[in-house]
């Protein structure tokens, strides 16, 4: 098991405008942005080192980046609150 690939600068960079522009992200300031960018960094972290345990047999399905990428937990919908 050699763990996930090397996140570098410039891939999360394109990783980052990639989400911007498949869910069309838009934020309020520069200071928003970064807070965000660096929940989406967090989040790119995990489903990567989740889908290098999936790619060796430790766990049955892989994760992707969704438009929720850039939330808190605290700030991902709810499954249980349809209305």
């Amino acid at each position: 098991m050699d763990g996930p690939p090397e996140l570098t600068e410039e891939l999360i960079e394109e990783r980052w405008n990639d989400f911007k522009a498949k869910f069309k992200k838009h934020y309020a300031d520069e200071e928003e942005e970064n807070y965000r960018k660096a929940l989406f960094v967090a989040n790119l972290k995990m489903v990567e080192e989740h889908n290098e345990k999936y790619e060796n047999g430790l766990v049955n399905y892989k994760m992707g980046i969704n438009q929720f990428a850039d939330y808190t937990k605290d700030e991902m919908p709810s499954r249980g609150s349809r209305r």
